[in-house]
């Protein structure tokens, strides 16, 4: 026979088993079992996906299978662990399949066709940009201009957002011809609207504008779209994003011989004070030395060590060789492309100073 306690603890149980054969799956699932295994799992996949791939990958995998029980299948968060797992997969049938799943999720809960598509496609887009997914990414940004076009009054920014996004795409694949359509459809569409997301995509679309101008040597046609970026990157001086602007102009002005424009962003960059004192500067343009070796046949890689000074306004002074060349000729022309080059100069109490005992290598 049972004692009362015992009776006490059996209907107690038995009610339990009942309740929860009357809860939904995804209730159900969610123990804190599955949910401390879940969170055990991502956070493994955010440590490790820099530094260990394969790691992240199993972490990445737990994560989703666990996160369908808990947040269940037709949930957005089991689309985002289906893309991150997705990005770590090395076969591409495989990759594709928990991206279509995850379209598929979104599409259950959005609508196939429906403006609310955007969004996700477009994330989905960035998502395999930052993973270096280049063609991938294009083919969803794709889908979701075409949704953005036939939303078009509800989504113009977002017509022009994507096609900025597929000009970065194009620009980095070496599509060249594709990325200038795309950016100047970009900047077009994007000038014309006063957000502050669009105006912030208008100074990224001219940024890249310049880019593709510098990568195809047009020079003076890159200048115009760099200074309007630059209208609005200013104001964030010490930004990578505005040094980089300010280095694109500087090629540009060094390539057209307006040295002078130039040294006007050696010394924005250089009052930013991004290089300590004390340490090596980095040129913020260069060129390559055009010389053969001696004999033209050797194999080994050489060193030529050139000490200067760079002065107050960025400019290489009191160039000599310190090592690594016995040739007069050779000497000469290491000398000529160190002089070539620019850096930011060192600022001390708000002025521009000259900072000898600088060093470059050049290997050839």
């Amino acid at each position: 026979m049972l004692t009362q306690q015992e009776k006490w603890v059996f209907k107690s149980k038995l009610l339990l088993a009942l309740l929860a054969l009357c809860l939904p799956p995804q209730i159900l699932a969610q123990t804190p079992a599955d949910l401390q295994n879940f969170n055990a799992a991502y956070l493994e996949y955010g440590n490790t996906r820099e530094s260990n791939p394969e790691l992240a990958r199993e972490a990445a995998r737990r994560a989703y299978d666990i996160g369908k029980r808990v947040f269940g299948e037709s949930n957005e968060r089991t689309a985002m662990l289906a893309i991150n797992y997705a990005l770590l997969i090395e076969d591409e049938t495989q990759t594709q399949f928990f991206l279509d799943e995850a379209v598929s999720i979104y599409q259950s809960l959005f609508g196939f066709g429906s403006e609310a598509m955007i969004e996700p496609l477009m994330r989905l887009g960035r998502s395999l940009s930052d993973g270096q997914r280049l063609r991938s990414a294009a083919e969803y940004y794709e889908r979701a201009l075409r949704l953005a076009t036939t939303h078009q009054q509800e989504s113009a920014g977002r017509v022009a957002a994507i096609e900025l996004e597929l000009g970065a795409i194009a620009l980095r694949s070496g599509q060249l011809d594709l990325a200038y359509s795309r950016l100047s459809n970009a900047v077009e569409l994007l000038q014309s609207l006063s957000d502050a997301a669009s105006q912030s995509n208008h100074a990224r679309a001219n940024l890249l504008l310049g880019d593709y101008f510098l990568k195809t040597e047009q020079y003076r046609q890159a200048v115009q779209p760099l200074l309007v970026a630059l209208e609005s990157l200013s104001k964030y001086p010490n930004a990578d994003v505005t040094l980089r602007n300010r280095i694109a102009l500087i090629v540009a002005y060094e390539n057209l011989g307006m040295q002078e424009a130039a040294t006007v962003h050696c010394l924005a960059i250089g009052a930013t004070g991004r290089v300590p004192a004390g340490q090596n500067m980095r040129p913020l343009y260069s060129v390559i030395p055009t010389a053969e070796l001696a004999d033209g046949s050797s194999t080994h890689t050489a060193a030529v060590r050139v000490a200067f000074t760079v002065d107050e306004n960025g400019f290489v002074r009191d160039a000599e060789l310190v090592s690594g060349s016995s040739s007069e000729t050779l000497s000469t022309v290491f000398l000529n492309a160190i002089g070539k080059f620019r850096f930011a100069p060192q600022f001390v109490d708000g002025e521009a100073v000259a900072t000898p005992n600088q060093q470059f290598v050049f290997r050839y």
